[in-house]
Order: C-alpha cells, then sequence, then structure tokens
C-alpha cells in the first residue's frame, strides 16, 4: 500500500510540473527579430542599456547604435536582446548584448544583463 501511495504522490508530482511548464510556455513566445532597428523607441532602449551599465559599472562607454535585435513578449510585457555597438574612453569600438525587460503600462525599464 505505501508503495502505491508513493506512486500517486510521484505521479502528482509529475502531473504538476507539465501543467506549471504548459503555463510558463502560454506567458512567453519565443524571441523574434525586431523588423525595423531604426525605430527611435529601439535606439533609445540601447542608449539606455548603455547609460546603466556604465552607472552600475563605472565603465565610460559611449553608446553608438542598436545594430541588431530581438524581442519576446512575456505577459504582459516584453524583453529585448539587443545587440549594442560602443566605444570606450580610448575610442576602441565593441558590440554588447543587453537583455531588457519592459513593461510599457507601468514605465518600467530594467537592464537584467549586459555583456
Amino acid at each position: 500500500m505505501a508503495t502505491c501511495s508513493h506512486l500517486l504522490l510521484a505521479l502528482v508530482v509529475v502531473a504538476a510540473a507539465v501543467d506549471s511548464t504548459a503555463a510558463f510556455d502560454q506567458d512567453h513566445t519565443p524571441f523574434k527579430p525586431i523588423p525595423d532597428l531604426s525605430v527611435p523607441r529601439i535606439q533609445e532602449l540601447g542608449r539606455w542599456a548603455v547609460q546603466q551599465h556604465n552607472d552600475q559599472t563605472g565603465d565610460r562607454l559611449t553608446f553608438t547604435r542598436v545594430n541588431g535585435g530581438q524581442f519576446q513578449i512575456v505577459a504582459p510585457a516584453l524583453n529585448y536582446l539587443l545587440d549594442i555597438d560602443a566605444t570606450n574612453v580610448h575610442g576602441t569600438a565593441s558590440t554588447h548584448t543587453a537583455l531588457i525587460f519592459v513593461q510599457y503600462w507601468t514605465n518600467t525599464q530594467r537592464l537584467d544583463s549586459f555583456n
């Protein structure tokens, strides 16, 4: 009887895990390419990400442009994965990847990573 109870408990745990994974997938879409990187809002997000990175690390990068990017719907917000060109104080160019969480209806922006 104890073995049957353990088996039943294991099945309930697996079913709950599968159900929670399905709910997660419904709230998150795959990343998709940003169709037009020249949109001012995308360039502003890139500039903001560089400034946030500088404030957090003490680096002194200068934003050049967003040269690539993707977005993901994370209900009820968006994640942006941006490829950002910047230069350091010596004029050396580099490309960085920033993950930015944006929730427009609460006016929330958060830099989740910058590499």
